[in-house]
């Protein structure tokens, strides 16, 4: 027979012990709750969804264009000779994707696109008076730089591909404002890319030919002269084009938050309901010791306080 007296008797009314079986009983009486906040959440986000309305994107594919020739010159066979020219030449070929990504990120890049494509109105365009063609009163116009970087940091979206090409792309609510900016941009970036290879080009064959005219030595006249073909081969390779658009602007129609919103909202609101019913349960329906109180009463002290 078994003596009872020396079985430990467990406290069923300790107020320090959590049992989850009531506050999943509490969730479950709440239930209605917990599911019409969700539901509200999920509306409410749909209704902003409907009010932000849908994003429109102008895409285009782009890849850089290189022949094997044009590359940098091998300027080591010239020994001494070479180093000293290395140091003077503008070494580089033709706009590679990561060349081409420096510089859409430079600030150099956006502010000239700015200044040169008069993109402030395009992008503040409900601060221009179109009628006046000017700034409405209540607003300063902004400096080129800072046109620039907002359309950077706002807008403009880049992505590099496996197969060595690049989606360049503009988010905006308007649709004619998308295709103007990724025009201005794949416009632009072509003649900033051309201008500075064919300048960096025509300065380094200048100076090869003049430091042609002062040697007399076969072999490297005739490194020279390579050097030179090169040059002008790099100012030819990028007199049309700096680089192929391989699939053109194209805009359309994005909705993505008629989706997200929804559910954000839809799980923010269950969250925070549950979060209710459980330390409402806590702070006012289970058995609290005389410290649990005490720290229940600071803690309406500190969140009703002001200051």
């Amino acid at each position: 027979m078994t003596d009872n007296s020396t079985i430990p008797q467990v406290n069923q009314s300790d107020p320090d012990e959590i049992n989850l079986l009531e506050y999943f009983y509490v969730l479950i009486k709440n239930k209605w709750l917990i599911i019409g906040l969700t539901l509200l959440g999920f509306i409410g986000g749909y209704i902003g969804a409907k009010i932000k309305g849908p994003v429109y994107i102008a895409d285009a594919v782009i890849a850089p264009k290189e022949t094997e020739s044009v590359q940098t010159p091998n300027i080591s066979s010239l020994g001494m000779f070479g180093g000293m020219i290395a140091s003077q030449l503008n070494i580089g070929g033709n706009a590679s994707l990561d060349k081409i990504d420096l510089i859409l990120d430079s600030r150099k890049f956006n502010t000239e696109i700015a200044i040169e494509k008069k993109l402030a109105p395009v992008v503040f365009s409900e601060f221009w008076d179109t009628t006046k063609s000017s700034w409405i009163d209540e607003f300063k116009e902004p400096k080129p730089i800072n046109v620039g970087g907002y359309i950077k940091g706002k807008f403009l979206q880049k992505e590099l591909n496996k197969n060595n090409t690049m989606n360049i792309s503009f988010e905006h609510k308007d649709s004619l404002t998308t295709y103007i900016l990724l025009s201005s941009y794949l416009n632009y970036l072509d003649t900033y890319i051309r201008s500075n290879v064919q300048k960096d080009a025509k300065e380094n064959r200048d100076y090869l030919e003049n430091q042609l005219l002062n040697v007399t030595d076969p072999l490297l006249r005739t490194k020279i002269q390579e050097l030179i073909a090169k040059e002008v081969e790099k100012m030819m390779v990028v007199s049309k084009e700096a680089f192929q658009v391989m699939d053109d602007t194209f805009v359309y129609k994005s909705f993505k938050e008629k989706k997200l919103f929804p559910l954000v909202f839809a799980f923010g609101l269950f969250f925070l309901s549950v979060l209710f019913v459980v330390f409402q349960h806590a702070l006012f329906s289970a058995e609290k010791s005389e410290e649990d109180r005490n720290l229940i009463d600071k803690i309406k002290k500190e969140f009703f306080r002001i200051r």
